[in-house]
């Protein structure tokens, strides 16, 4: 009988002892081709709302953060803590940091994790993949 209440005991902390926090942006499924030789997008930072065929990039659209050379970071615009499309963010004055207009996170958006720096967010902005096809930065996840 002392076997089986450890047994429950173990098994009720390793079911829900671990539970992981999940993202709260929700996981829409894409992949963009940017033309980076068009004016618009030669620049270090910018946003994209949908790719050059209509069709839409992330779930409220992405912030592009351009590193030397080839290297991009790039961020979902939805905001982790109002989870509304009519609070994306926005990059601010300077270009190294993005804000919600609704809740006033601050996130810096000049390191590869989109780390909160200010505001009532818990959450980082959601970042995607990047890679290179010729002068197309490819932005999927």
């Amino acid at each position: 009988m002392k076997n089986l209440y450890i047994y429950l005991v173990l098994t009720l902390i390793f079911a829900f002892g671990c539970k992981k926090d999940e993202h709260p942006v929700p996981n829409y499924r894409f992949t963009a081709y940017i033309d980076l030789m068009l004016p618009d997008y030669n620049r270090q930072v910018f946003t994209v709302r949908y790719d050059r065929y209509g069709n839409r990039v992330g779930v409220a659209g992405v912030i592009v953060y351009r590193m030397a050379g080839d290297e991009y970071y790039v961020f979902e615009r939805y905001c982790p803590h109002d989870q509304k499309l009519t609070c994306a963010v926005e990059i601010a004055p300077g270009n190294t940091t993005a804000v919600c207009p609704c809740c006033e996170s601050e996130f810096l958006i000049a390191v590869p994790d989109g780390d909160v720096i200010d505001g009532p967010s818990v959450y980082s902005l959601k970042s995607y993949r990047t890679r290179m096809d010729g002068n197309f930065l490819v932005i999927y996840n």
